[in-house]
């Protein structure tokens, strides 16, 4: 009897491991099903069970053919590819060996070229590499955290494919993981440190670079760390079947991304394929008429760039002229002072050929409005007397019941001295690139939020509207051009200082009321010696 039942069991295990064998095999062939369909680039980024880019735009998929070195085929039929491409189909044989791509933001480019790094490692040719030898493919950003960004895309996709998972031949690492070629071999994906010389890329054979964030590279000369040099460092270096992808949203009109569009782009060729799209006609799902319109009335600056898909311009008025317009009264050009309203006033000092400026501004409500501006202007035979204009500046001062002036740092232990002799107060304020950019930038959110007030003077209208913003390599800047006259929109720093004192950040009010808690006795005095003398005088009366 108990032989029997050992038998019926034998058999009925022999049953179920017969059943979860056929499970396996039809597992196993349904996988290997989907690792055929996997045979392009683009089947591998499309299908849910690879990358899952399902909603691939027209624009999308012609990249993928392209880096395939496959016909863009029926899609060269859309508008939208045929402007990717610069109306120019690529019609050549082959895998080109680089690609630019420079979109809108959120279209995919990431999401493309993490996708690329993975088939890359799948399609290079490793049968010249010795015994122990391992390709990489390379991930190099402006910093590591932007590269890790496309590598995250990498491991996540890879993780979630239950297809791409069974090639990772070990546990993915903070920045690297490790898939298997075809021929059994490893292949590293790896984020790279940008380094002087491209040095971080030269100690192993290329299966593939992506150079992320291309467009905000440096060229060589600008930089020791720069794109010429690290692409030179991996180009020499490139496995066969391998290739060299730039990404970005179009930044500067100068340096190695401006340099490549004006170039290649709409002159496809096996050396370089340049791809510019913007993001309606990349992602059109997600940058809709609305959203394309809500991004330009937000800020048509950063929607060129970021939507739109071309480069800033070279320079650009930093205040609109009719945000200008709108913040001017008619009447009238000097406001008397008024009872009970605190007043503020900076200078911009020059002597020579410069003007030496003077705004006096206040704050009424929301308006943050000028009531006086003046100048003065010496000549090279003729300069102007700090002490002297001091003197005319101290008896306008004290018609506003004004006791500190703020001025930039020119000059600024001999103009305190002089402003002290007048019972003046004068605060030089650091004015490097840095600090003039961002009361610059403040001066103009002001202006258009509609803050500003401003006289009827010409002059200062002009200064204001010759102010440009320069888009430069390492970021924006404020460039004040110079007139024939000599002068060099002279009002506009000043005004810009005067308003800063009502866009101040806590910690600069906090830092100013320390300043005045640790003056000197003396100081203190003479501060508090003026400010009795202005409540005493009712006139307000001054003259030029």
């Amino acid at each position: 009897m108990a032989f029997e039942r050992d038998k019926h069991r034998s058999a009925a295990q022999q049953a179920q491991e017969e059943r979860l064998a056929n499970v396996r095999r039809a597992l196993t062939t349904k996988l290997e099903k989907e690792r055929v369909k996997l045979s392009t680039f683009e089947d591998m980024m499309t299908h849910p069970m690879g990358f899952a880019l399902t909603t691939a735009s027209p624009v999308q998929r012609a990249i993928m053919r392209v880096v395939d070195g496959r016909p863009i085929g029926d899609l060269w039929g859309h508008p939208a590819v045929v402007r990717a491409f610069g109306g120019e189909e690529p019609t050549f044989q082959g895998k080109p060996k680089e690609i630019a791509l420079l979109a809108g933001i959120r279209c995919g480019k990431s999401l493309i070229t993490a996708g690329m790094g993975v088939w890359w490692t799948q399609t290079c040719s490793l049968d010249h590499l010795g015994p122990g030898e391992v390709a990489r493919v390379s991930i190099v950003s402006i910093s590591r955290d932007l590269a890790e960004v496309v590598f995250g895309h990498v491991v996540g996709r890879v993780m979630a494919s239950p297809i791409l998972k069974g090639l990772v031949m070990e546990d993915p690492k903070v920045d690297e993981i490790v898939l298997r070629h075809p021929s059994g071999r490893p292949v590293q994906i790896n984020v790279a440190a940008g380094t002087r010389a491209g040095s971080s890329l030269v100690a192993r054979w290329c299966a593939g670079c992506i150079f992320d964030e291309f467009p905000r590279m440096l060229g060589e000369g600008e930089a020791v760390v720069n794109w010429d040099e690290l692409r030179r460092a991996v180009l020499m270096r490139m496995c066969p079947g391998s290739q060299v992808a730039s990404i970005g949203s179009p930044y500067a009109p100068y340096g190695p991304a401006y340099n490549v569009v004006r170039q290649h782009f709409g002159k496809p060729s096996k050396n370089m394929v340049v791809i510019k799209a913007p993001g309606w006609d990349m992602n059109p799902a997600l940058w809709t008429p609305k959203a394309v319109r809500e991004a330009e009335e937000q800020d048509p600056q950063a929607f060129r760039t970021d939507v739109a898909a071309e480069f800033a311009q070279p320079e650009e008025a930093l205040i609109a002229s009719d945000a200008i317009e709108t913040a001017t009264r008619e009447t009238p050009l000097i406001e008397p002072p008024k009872p009970g309203m605190q007043y503020s006033a900076a200078i911009d000092p020059a002597t020579r050929g410069n003007a030496w400026t003077l705004i006096v501004a206040c704050q009424e409500g929301q308006k943050r409005r000028v009531v006086l501006c003046r100048q003065w202007i010496g000549t090279p035979t003729q300069p102007l007397r700090p002490a002297a204009i001091l003197e005319e500046i101290a008896a306008i001062c004290k018609g506003y019941r004004i006791a500190v002036l703020d001025s930039d740092q020119y000059y600024g232990d001999a103009l305190r001295d002089l402003a002290a002799q007048q019972g003046l107060i004068l605060t030089a304020h650091s004015w490097n690139e840095r600090e003039k950019l961002t009361k610059f930038l403040a001066m103009k959110t002001m202006f258009e939020q509609g803050m500003v007030e401003l006289p009827p003077d010409g002059t200062l209208r002009t200064d204001i509207s010759r102010v440009r913003k320069v888009i430069k390599g390492s970021g924006a800047s404020i460039s004040l051009p110079r007139t024939s006259d000599g002068r060099h929109c002279d009002y506009a720093p000043c005004l810009a200082m005067a308003l800063g004192r009502y866009w101040q950040p806590d910690h600069e009010i906090a830092a100013g009321q320390e300043a005045i808690r640790r003056m000197s006795s003396e100081e203190a005095d003479m501060f508090r010696r003026v400010m009795d003398r202005a409540k005493r005088d009712d006139g307000f009366g001054f003259s030029w």
